[in-house]
């Protein structure tokens, strides 16, 4: 009896995990196409308006960039400062990791991480990580030493 419990239980779990993952999906695709955010590099006086998904969860993070089609702009925001290592398993192609501090100021960049990597880690601690397609970031002209700011309209963050 408390075998088949047990085995309900975690069918229903599982269950309500791939609602969760199916959920997360349909956002995604609903509104990768509507831009939502102004990413600047204020260094270099460059803006670009572009759709900014925002990982502040420890759900969002965990699942960053896996299992998408194409790469959207995904800010992390970390409880706090530290090495945040990322991983690119399940990603489908190449992207670009901007690792930020408290300050908003460029500590590093990983460029081009291909997909499979198992250990990507910053040489700096960090309090914010962007994840950008290669483009963007050249758009952008993001070098380490540049101080980046986001605006994310409020009817969609």
């Amino acid at each position: 009896m408390e075998e088949k419990a047990s085995k309900r239980i975690c069918f229903v779990a599982f269950l309500l995990l791939l609602a969760i993952l199916f959920a997360s999906f349909a956002w995604v695709v609903l509104m990768a196409e509507k831009p939502n955010a102004v990413l600047t590099n204020l260094s270099k006086s460059k803006s670009e308006r572009v759709y900014l998904e925002v990982a502040d969860s420890d759900f969002a993070r965990m699942r960053g960039l896996m299992f998408r089609q194409k790469i959207v702009p995904i800010l992390f925001i970390f409880d706090s400062d530290g090495k945040h290592p990322i991983h690119s398993h399940f990603v489908k192609s190449e992207f670009d990791a901007i690792y930020l501090s408290s300050g908003k100021e460029v500590v590093a960049v990983a460029r081009r991480i291909q997909p499979n990597l198992s250990w990507v880690e910053p040489p700096k601690e960090n309090r914010y990580l962007l994840e950008l397609p290669p483009e963007l970031t050249d758009r952008l002209s993001i070098e380490e030493g540049d101080r980046l700011e986001w605006r994310i309209d409020k009817q969609q963050a």
